[in-house]
């Protein structure tokens, strides 16, 4: 699940502490003059702060871009706010990863290490931090079968996090859920958990039969796991992850848009 996914690298991205910007180097010195000595900072006048220029905003710096998709709207997965956007570019692979790690290096970043960036798929992987604005941006890259570069790019806003709490709104969890994450986007939910060791995927559907029909949900009588009530879908379905049966509930109003 990609907002998961995002939100694992976005937690992880912080460094332990900020990294000392150090001194800056002494001017090297001309042919034939003598080094020139760094002026050393001016005491700051007591009781006047001194003001710094505002730091510009980062933005995206795709090179040789040919395509950009814009998300729809920010979305929250496990309470953090993020924006997703997708990009295609037509530079080769090595060569957009170096430029985007430069971006990161130039916007003053924390970037870990690349032996201890998690990349949790098979694709590279590049996360970095605004320690300052605590703003973690995450890029994806996919090398395409014509040579070129997707990029999915990932911004999570870690300032504005806010414990989701381990039940949903608007649908049931079987007794025992474990893991759970969820997601939500223009009124559409997205929620995925772990049921206990041995759970089936008949006593899945019996569950939610049984524990959705009281609240005024109808199984469609040809989809298994689509359920109705009113102009409201809610989609169950299941699938199988490290020998254990996770669960997928997908719920939106108005029924023929569902995602």
């Amino acid at each position: 699940m990609l907002f998961s996914l995002l939100l694992s690298l976005a937690l992880s991205a912080g460094p332990s502490s900020a990294p000392d910007a150090g001194s800056p180097p002494a001017r090297p010195a001309l042919k034939g003059q003598a080094p020139v000595k760094p002026r050393p900072a001016a005491a700051p006048d007591a009781g006047v702060l001194q003001a710094e220029a505002p730091r510009a905003p980062f933005r995206w710096d795709i090179p040789g871009k040919v395509i950009w998709v814009q998300s729809p709207g920010p979305q929250v997965s496990d309470g953090v706010p993020m924006n997703l956007e997708l990009a295609r570019t037509d530079w080769p692979l090595n060569a957009v990863i170096q430029h985007i790690m430069e971006s990161f290096r130039k916007a003053g970043f924390y970037m870990a290490p690349m032996r201890e960036q998690r990349s949790p798929t098979t694709e590279p992987m590049l996360t970095a931090l605004d320690v300052e604005k605590l703003l973690a941006y995450t890029v994806i890259f996919q090398e395409n079968a014509d040579k070129s570069v997707t990029l999915i790019l990932g911004v999570s806003n870690m300032s504005n996090y806010k414990p989701p709490g381990t039940t949903l709104s608007w649908a049931p969890l079987m007794p025992g859920a474990e893991g759970l994450t969820r997601s939500e986007l223009e009124g559409a939910h997205l929620a995925v958990y772990a049921t206990q060791p041995g759970t089936t995927e008949a006593q899945v559907y019996d569950y939610y039969r049984t524990a959705l029909a009281p609240t005024g949900y109808a199984e469609d009588p040809e989809e298994k796991g689509v359920f109705r009530r009113g102009s409201e879908l809610l989609i169950i379905t299941t699938r199988t992850e490290e020998n254990r049966l996770m669960v997928s509930l997908r719920h939106r109003l108005g029924g023929a848009n569902a995602p």
